[in-house]
């Protein structure tokens, strides 16, 4: 059922107005459930050409997400292994085991009053920081394999939307590796303070980042990208590279 673009329209300007209310929620809840991410990604097209802002759907994709938990599941029983999307869902599930590591990294350090280069924890957070730095391989994918071909079909709205944050996390990925290389010249309550806010914001936005790449983003490209394009991708994948992290199995 395709969705009405004006029942949206009013839904994005209760869901941008900041008002916490719960009532909101459920109306989402209740018009997302109408529709696939396909519909949803289409829609936003439209609302897109029209004039609205990228980053007035931001808040419906986090929405979305609630609804749509078992897209993610149905996407890896369609996909083989080494297929694009598989590589980058299983790629997905290593980045949120570095960003656990990392917030547990950031807990140990904050309880800490003073440096100690023999402290295991910092060996970890520079570890982490690398493989941080290893996923603009993975975004890179993205930007310049899988996200062209979503984008020729029409559908340009939730590319947009990951380009967007893409580039919002590079920096924090930066931060946080600047952070680990020059720890012995800051200020140890700087250092805490600049990782804390740096740690707490990548964690925050990659996690959402990611569970809308998986529920939303790649769902939809599996449903609009015709079905011989896919082997053009796995193609330019393999020419971009893969992450340190990406098992080998799903390289091949």
């Amino acid at each position: 059922m395709k969705i009405n673009k004006i029942e949206l329209k009013e839904l994005l300007k209760k869901l941008n107005s900041g008002e916490d209310v719960s009532g909101v929620k459920e109306e989402a809840r209740a018009l997302l459930e109408r529709i696939s991410p396909k519909e949803l990604s289409e829609t936003e097209q439209e609302l897109i050409n029209e004039g609205l802002p990228e980053t007035e759907l931001r808040h419906l994709c986090e929405a979305h997400i609630e609804v749509m938990a078992e897209e993610l599941k149905a996407l890896k029983a369609e996909v083989e292994e080494g297929h694009p999307l598989q590589v980058l869902i299983v790629e997905h599930d290593e980045i949120l085991k570095v960003l656990d590591r990392l917030e547990q990294a950031n807990k140990v350090i904050q309880e800490m009053n003073s440096y100690d280069c023999n402290n295991d924890v910092f060996k970890e957070l520079k570890e982490v920081s690398y493989l941080l730095l290893e996923t603009e391989n993975h975004h890179k994918r993205e930007e310049e394999a899988l996200f062209p071909e979503v984008d020729y079909t029409g559908v340009t709205g939730p590319t947009r939307i990951m380009k967007m944050e893409h580039e919002d996390l590079w920096p924090r990925k930066e931060k946080i590796d600047y952070l680990t290389e020059h720890i012995e010249k800051i200020e140890f309550d700087d250092f805490k303070e600049e990782l804390k806010d740096n740690t707490e914001y990548l964690i925050l936005i990659l996690r959402d980042h990611i569970f809308k790449e998986n529920h939303i983003l790649y769902p939809t490209a599996k449903e609009v990208i015709p079905e011989g394009r896919w082997e053009e991708i796995k193609k330019n994948s393999d020419k971009i590279g893969y992450c340190s992290f990406t098992p080998k199995d799903n390289k091949k």
